[in-house]
């Protein structure tokens, strides 16, 4: 009965959980940059549609 645990030495020290939370925030703000620059990619070509240099008489041009 005083064998040590097999799954406490399974638990990630405090170190490892240090990393962990690190690299889930730089996960997160890396997804969140993505999301920004494909919402900023989306409003671009919609108001390029509505560019009066691409209208020809009030119609889209082509």
């Amino acid at each position: 009965m005083n064998t040590p645990s097999t799954f406490a030495s399974a638990l990630p020290s405090e170190r490892d959980l240090q990393l962990i939370r690190r690299k889930a925030a730089q996960m997160r703000a890396d997804h969140l940059r993505s999301l920004l620059g494909r919402l900023a990619a989306f409003l671009k070509g919609r108001t390029a549609d509505l560019d009066p240099h691409r209208l020809d008489g009030g119609r889209a041009a082509g």
